[in-house]
């Protein structure tokens, strides 16, 4: 299974950065660039079995699925995966560092397809899905120290 992985130093508290993800799913739309639509299916506070419906643009084609919350640790972790549209698995890594947070994203996923449709997921849409999670990493960060005060 493709995946991608990136970090990212926020000056933050971890309970600043888990609360924006995990108990604001639907800003996602704000900071992480394919993200067209996130919002909630199953009411807050999110826990372990809430569900979100996402619209996810790969490639200028709209996918609309859900996922929903297979763990969570407050301000530490969070993983969710998909249960209709893209197969993915999303796992949210929160360490605190002195006044800040190292911020892991890894997104593991597949896509349907021949051989040839897999070469090109590895050739370009790789690509791309790590250039998005690089561009919404950065504009995560920059949401988060902008609303926080360390």
């Amino acid at each position: 299974m493709p995946h991608v992985e990136q970090s990212i130093l926020i000056r933050a508290p971890a309970e600043a950065v888990f609360g924006l993800i995990a108990h604001q799913p639907e800003r996602m739309a704000e900071w992480w660039p394919p993200i067209e639509l996130q919002e909630r299916v199953t009411p807050p506070p999110t826990k372990v079995g809430s569900i979100a419906h996402y619209v996810y643009n790969m490639m200028n084609v709209s996918i609309r699925g859900e996922h929903e919350v297979l763990e969570m640790t407050e301000n530490r972790r969070l993983v969710v995966k998909t249960i209709s549209g893209i197969d993915s698995r999303f796992e949210f890594d929160f360490l605190p560092e002195s006044n800040a947070t190292k911020l892991t994203i890894r997104v593991d996923y597949s896509l349907p397809g021949s051989i040839i449709g897999q070469m090109m997921n590895r050739l370009i849409i790789e690509e791309r899905n790590l250039k998005d999670l690089q561009e919404g990493l950065q504009n995560l960060k920059n949401i988060v120290e902008s609303e926080t005060r360390v």
